[in-house]
C-alpha cells in the first residue's frame, strides 16, 4: 500500500485557486497545511475550504491571532486565528495537539490514520520565524518535537523555518526522524512579500521539510513549483 503525502505553508490561503489546482490535480492522500487561518467566530477556515471542497476529512488548531494587513496583502485587512491542519482522505481516527513552547504559542497537530494495518501518526507543525537566525526558543521548539515524536510509524511535516545548515535542524535529525529528501533544494520564497524583514529577492532557501520514522519506507519525494504560496509544497510517498 502507498500513501502520498504533502506538506505546504499555504501563506493564509491567499492564492486559494493555484492551492486548490495543485491539490485536485496531485491527489495527495495526506495533507498536512500550515498557516491556515479563519475568522475569530471559527468561520471561513481554509483548511475545511479546501477539505470540503476535494472531499478531505479535517482537523484544525489554532495558534494564535494575526492582523492579515500585516502577513497577506491580498486578503481584507482584519483580525484572524492561524494553525497548523492535517486533511486526510482515509479516514481520521484520533487528533491531538501538542505544545511545543509556551511562549509564542507554538504547537504540533497530531493525527492518527490507520493505513495498512498499522496506525500511523501524522504532524503537522510551524516553527517561529527567525529570519534564518539562530534562535534558542526556534531550538526549544525542535526539542520538544523531538521528544514527542513516537519511534515506530510516524509522520513529522511542516515549515521548520530553520535551513539544512541550522542548529535546528541538527536537533530534529538528531532525533527517532529521517529526512525524506537528501537533495534539500530551495522551498521559500516565491514571492517577495514572503518577509519584510527579510525582503527576500528569489526562491533559495530551504525552510520546509517531510521527515518519516526510521522504520517507515519512503520515495519518490517532490517540490512542486507553484505560485499558491511564497512556499512551495513538497510530497513524499509512504510505502506500507
Amino acid at each position: 500500500m502507498k500513501l502520498k503525502i504533502l506538506s505546504w505553508n499555504i501563506w493564509g490561503g491567499q492564492h486559494l485557486p493555484e492551492i486548490l489546482e495543485l491539490i485536485e490535480r496531485e491527489k495527495p492522500d495526506v495533507i498536512g497545511l500550515q498557516e491556515v487561518i479563519e475568522d475569530l467566530d471559527g468561520t471561513n477556515n481554509t483548511a475545511r475550504t479546501i477539505a470540503e471542497r476535494l472531499g478531505y476529512e479535517w482537523f484544525f488548531y489554532p495558534t494564535y491571532e494575526v492582523d492579515t494587513g500585516r502577513l497577506y496583502h491580498l486578503l481584507e485587512p482584519r483580525t484572524v486565528r492561524m494553525g497548523n491542519a492535517i486533511l486526510s482522505k482515509p479516514k481520521i481516527a484520533e487528533t491531538d495537539v501538542r505544545q511545543l513552547s509556551e511562549e509564542k504559542g507554538r504547537f504540533a497537530v497530531e493525527a492518527v490514520i490507520n493505513a495498512g494495518g498499522k496506525d500511523i501518526r501524522f504532524f503537522s507543525t510551524h516553527l517561529k520565524h527567525t529570519h534564518q537566525k539562530p534562535e534558542e526558543l526556534q531550538n526549544a521548539q525542535a526539542q520538544s518535537l523531538v521528544k514527542l515524536m513516537p519511534k515506530e510509524n510516524a509522520i513529522l511535516m511542516g515549515d521548520f523555518n530553520a535551513t539544512p545548515e541550522s542548529d535546528c535542524l541538527a536537533i530534529i535529525n538528531g532525533g527517532t526522524m529521517k529526512n525524506t529528501d537528501a537533495k534539500l533544494k530551495p522551498t521559500w520564497s516565491v514571492y517577495p512579500e514572503g518577509c519584510p524583514i527579510c525582503k527576500p529577492q528569489k526562491l533559495d532557501t530551504r525552510l520546509d521539510y517531510l521527515f518519516a520514522s526510521k522504520d517507515l519506507k519512503t520515495d519518490s519525494f517532490i517540490i512542486y513549483d507553484s505560485k499558491g504560496s511564497d512556499h512551495l509544497p513538497i510530497s513524499v510517498v509512504l510505502k506500507i
